[in-house]
């Protein structure tokens, strides 16, 4: 393993003391981008099989990002068999029942559409607080 100098032209500047400014404003672009996407607008969906909670963000009509929280990816049936070597089928990355009960969650409106993320089309999203520099 190659360990990097401190002044290494390899390493990526972290303007920490060439820009204090700058830097400043990226670490709090992090914190606020941190915000906006893993923690703001998200939404509690119980599964209508079995119970387990996760917290649901709806992007956009296509987008949803799910959370398991506090070990409810453990505490589904469909999620634990396929730990245990059950058939999982082509393609499936989560429980089909929590996908049906997001859905049904969102088609009754007892989940919404995330606030401040906007669909820039029907296939990307763009970052509300990007300001070209």
């Amino acid at each position: 393993m190659t360990a990097f100098k401190q002044h290494d032209s390899r390493r990526a500047p972290t303007w920490d003391e060439t820009d204090p400014a700058r830097a400043a404003r990226l670490h709090s672009d992090t914190d606020l981008d941190r915000e906006t996407y893993t923690r703001s607008g998200f939404q509690p969906v119980d599964c209508r099989q079995c119970g387990t909670g996760v917290l649901v963000r709806k992007n956009s009509e296509k987008h949803t990002s799910i959370q398991w929280v506090d070990g409810s990816d453990r505490r589904c049936p469909v999620l634990c068999g396929w730990r245990d070597g059950g058939e999982r089928p082509e393609g499936e990355d989560t429980c089909p029942n929590m996908l049906a009960s997001i859905r049904y969650a969102y088609a009754e409106g007892l989940i919404t559409l995330a606030e401040s993320v906007d669909p820039a089309d029907e296939q990307h999203m763009v970052n509300p607080l990007y300001v070209a520099e």
